[in-house]
């Protein structure tokens, strides 16, 4: 099969690799979508996130959807023939964490596209068969690829215990923020502000529920919300942005006793927080470490057109021109906001 290898930062080299065969409990799918996500960016441009280094070539990818084609003796034959949503990382489903409820910080969890295991910027992946998710036929490749990052952003959103009513500030307006928004008004928050660099990026912000924006790259964030709040500040921030410097903005923008949720990658292993102002807040800090039982709830939204991602996928590429999508999503080129690899 053919499949599209990260050799060294921005290059990537066109290669043929053995086609899988699922084991007992796995499918065979064949990947029609693949979104490139920011964690993907990360390893283009510098070729590590934080402590985690690309040291030999790798596939990336792990946003992706596709047909199961042939699944293990063990797993469920009703899913041959269908599409698939794909959740990734796959749990041991054994330790302390999995058997309490958290697999999604298993310690011994496989992620795709994360060194060193090849992602499904290929034509087939093999995956346990239970975190296939079928969907609906009017739920296309792109969109079913998608449901992984919605996931992420339903789980951002659940964290932050949303009460209605709420006002919240969502920082970075990438799809993961941009889904984070429509989510976080539908659960009930009554006015929300988003900031980002770009633009464009603002204005899809205001279609997915944003009511009020600001150009980070042209005002003081921190400045533009308290005086829009008028020195109180918002009761949750969603850290949606690829920065080491937004949880940062997030616990000065937060009103004391507020809630703080990170979920950007910034890409740096160490980084500068600011323990004295929420510590003098009493700030309520979470984490977002991707998902846990996630998937069915963003499948719902997506059916029912609760949240519109056809709108998120802006670019779309051949598996065989990669490098040039990577080149316009890392350049937030072209009005970018979600580049789609389909075959």
């Amino acid at each position: 099969m053919k499949a599209m290898v990260l050799t060294s930062p921005r290059t990537f080299q066109k290669v043929d690799m053995a086609k899988p065969t699922p084991a007992p409990h796995e499918a065979l799918v064949r990947v029609e979508s693949s979104g490139i996500c920011g964690s993907d960016l990360h390893y283009y441009t510098d070729g590590r996130i934080g402590d985690t280094v690309v040291r030999e070539p790798l596939v990336l990818g792990h946003e992706y959807a596709g047909i199961v084609e042939s699944v293990g003796r063990d797993a469920d034959s009703s899913l041959v023939g269908k599409r698939v949503a794909v959740e990734p990382g796959i749990p041991c489903l054994r330790c302390e964490w999995c058997r309490s409820g958290h697999y999604n910080v298993c310690p011994q969890l496989q992620f795709p596209g994360l060194p060193p295991n090849h992602g499904a910027f290929r034509e087939y992946m093999t995956v346990h068969a239970d975190f296939c998710f079928p969907v609906p036929d009017e739920i296309s490749a792109a969109e079913a690829a998608l449901i992984e990052p919605l996931a992420v952003a339903v789980h951002t959103v659940e964290l932050a215990r949303v009460r209605p009513g709420d006002t919240a500030a969502v920082l970075g307006l990438g799809p993961i923020g941009l889904m984070t928004a429509k989510i976080a008004k539908l659960c009930g928050i009554s006015y929300l502000y988003g900031t980002d660099l770009f633009d464009f990026r603002l204005e899809a912000g205001r279609r997915y529920g944003v009511d009020a924006t600001c150009n980070a790259s042209q005002d003081d964030t921190v400045s533009w919300i308290l005086e829009q709040t008028r020195g109180r500040g918002v009761d949750i921030v969603f850290d949606c942005a690829r920065s080491s410097l937004t949880p940062s903005i997030a616990c000065r923008v937060v009103k004391p006793a507020g809630r703080v949720i990170l979920t950007g990658i910034s890409g740096e292993s160490e980084g500068v927080f600011p323990v004295d102002v929420a510590r003098r807040k009493e700030l309520t800090v979470t984490w977002c470490r991707r998902f846990l039982f996630n998937y069915p709830t963003a499948i719902h939204l997506a059916v029912s057109r609760q949240i519109d991602l056809r709108s998120l996928v802006t670019h779309s590429f051949s598996l065989d021109d990669v490098g040039k999508a990577f080149e316009i999503a890392a350049e937030y080129r072209d009005g970018v906001l979600k580049v789609s690899i389909d075959q």
